[in-house]
């Protein structure tokens, strides 16, 4: 209400001031015409020496007035006042006052004969010319009226703000931002709150930032990490620990037992809850998970001040790793019964001939058939053995290797086996035969892939064999096909498994060692590379092998 009462009451004072001036003025336009009218007077009166009374006004330029008479609005103006006594000897000069006009009347001594002049008031010498001048006085005053009240406007809302951004700041809320020129009154104070709101919501914004990274970084640890409070409720939380407790983990604060189902996890955290003590623990989880994990629960406190204590639950999956020794200890087994197969028949048969049979002619040469063809197998499964270590070696070393020479060499080596077996083998190169690629793992893809295209053949079968190069994506495509057993649904789902035989009659038959194709697939796994097979249960099988170079 004040503010719309503040131009009101400033443009009354300034017509106030208005018509002060204008009467001021019209006073000091009053004195002068009455000081013109007293020279005017004093002519007449040395004219009328010469002259009659009509005569000498006129040529003073008076008019001459018959207050008997009442004929004009002077002559009756006059008579009145000389009746009223206004104009009397002694009171020569008179003035009548008007809104437009002023009237001056003069009589000398007792005559009732008055000499009179009419003059304009301020307002009436010219009237369009006081009109603009009043417009414009106006216009001026209520402009800057208008521009003050404006600016005060603008001070008072500025002030506004810069109170209302304190105020925000004291309740930790995001600052506006206030922009003014350099010519204002408050641009120091609101730079400097300008200043004060960037700063803090730079500070802010760290703040975000740290927070997010934080928790994009908890969020992509493979580790489980759960934080709690001192009452048990869920803070924080990442994608790992809802992997590993089977459970979808709210984002909103909720007791941990909600996510927690595995009783001896559930006990370690409240006892760090009630007891601040640590707990560190391997176990396994209930659910549909049944997964190992080493857990830690750990109690945190941040400060001396900080009295409301927090618990951090971390868990380790130690799946894998107990998967690992199993396969380990599988793996030992197998090659202990692998090796004992070979090694018994060896030892066994020696010492037959030990015992006499070496005298018989017939049983020596088949007794010593048995052992080369045992200790060629021995050696096989030990240069199995050893390929496979050797995969997991990290060996980057890339040869310039030509796929039809290495695959023709291999050919050559394997041709005895191919012939025994009456088998037609097929070749098919494209692109160019010359890549750069680690040599020794790639032989060892085409070596095995092709033993084992021999060794489960039937007679009279065909192998056909395909090494393609693309240059344009960069990659070699291998495609081994043969026409012998093949392999049935529920056996390609383990055929690259180790010491895994589809038919372990006929690997014996051809001394297989069951290692082939998991050397293959560990082999192609450090190369980046994939197989497939596509198989029906006598009707042959055939790998597809993708390496990028």
């Amino acid at each position: 209400m004040k503010r719309k009462v503040g131009p009101i009451i400033a443009i009354l004072i300034s017509i106030a001031i208005f018509i002060i001036l204008i009467t001021f003025s019209d006073s000091i336009l009053g004195n002068s015409q009455n000081d013109m009218f007293t020279e005017e007077t004093v002519s007449y009166q040395e004219l009328k020496k010469n002259h009659s009374p009509e005569d000498a006004a006129r040529i003073a330029g008076l008019n001459y007035v018959d207050a008997s008479k009442e004929d004009t609005l002077m002559e009756k103006k006059a008579y009145d006042m000389f009746h009223r006594g206004r104009i009397a000897p002694g009171r020569n000069y008179v003035t009548d006052n008007t809104f437009g006009s002023r009237f001056m009347y003069y009589i000398s001594g007792s005559s009732r004969h008055i000499v009179a002049k009419r003059y304009d008031r301020l307002w009436s010498e010219s009237p369009m010319t006081f009109v603009i001048v009043t417009l414009m006085y106006f216009l001026i005053t209520d402009s800057i009226i208008l521009y003050y009240y404006r600016k005060r406007q603008i001070l008072s809302k500025d002030i506004q703000s810069v109170t209302e951004n304190l105020r925000r700041v004291r309740k930790n809320k995001e600052m506006s931002s206030l922009i003014l020129s350099p010519d204002d009154e408050l641009y120091g104070l609101v730079e400097q709150t300008n200043k004060i709101s960037m700063d803090i919501n730079e500070l802010r914004d760290d703040v975000r930032l740290r927070e997010r990274r934080f928790r994009g970084l908890v969020g992509h640890l493979p580790i489980g990490v759960m934080l709690l409070n001192s009452q048990g409720d869920v803070l924080m939380h990442n994608q790992a620990m809802a992997s590993l407790l089977d459970a979808n983990i709210s984002n909103d604060i909720h007791p941990f037992i909600e996510d927690v189902k595995t009783y001896s996890l559930s006990r370690m955290i409240e006892h760090t809850l009630r007891k601040n003590k640590n707990h560190h623990r391997e176990i396994q989880l209930v659910g549909n998970s049944q997964k190992y994990v080493d857990a830690s629960v750990i109690r945190l406190i941040h400060s001396r001040e900080d009295f409301d204590q927090q618990v951090l639950v971390i868990l380790y999956d130690l799946t894998e790793s107990r998967q690992f020794e199993r396969v380990q200890v599988d793996f030992v087994n197998n090659v202990s019964h692998e090796l004992k197969t070979p090694v018994t028949s060896i030892e066994g048969f020696s010492e037959t001939l030990l015992g006499g049979a070496k005298n018989d002619p017939a049983k020596l040469d088949h007794f010593l058939d048995i052992i080369h063809s045992e200790s060629v197998r021995l050696s096989e499964l030990i240069q199995d053995i050893l390929s496979l270590s050797k995969v997991k070696k990290d060996n980057n070393k890339a040869d310039v290797v030509n796929l039809r020479d290495d695959v023709e060499h291999i050919l050559d080596h394997q041709s005895l086996s191919i012939k025994k077996h009456n088998l037609t083998v097929k070749k098919e190169f494209t692109g160019n035969p010359e890549v750069t690629i680690n040599k020794e793992k790639v032989n060892l893809v085409f070596r095995n892939l092709i033993k084992n295209a021999i060794s489960y053949n039937k007679e009279n079968g065909e192998i056909d064999i395909e090494v393609h190069h693309d240059d344009i994506e960069n990659r070699i495509k291998l495609i081994v096909k043969d026409t012998g057993i093949g392999i049935s649904e529920e056996d390609q789902g383990r055929i690259f498994e180790r010491f895994y035989r589809v038919d372990r009659s006929r690997s014996l038959e051809t001394g297989g060692t069951g290692l082939g194709l998991a050397i293959v697939k560990e082999t192609l796994d450090t190369l980046d590379g994939d197989i497939r097979v596509e198989s029906h249960q006598g009707l042959g099988t055939k790998f597809i092998v993708d390496i990028p170079l």
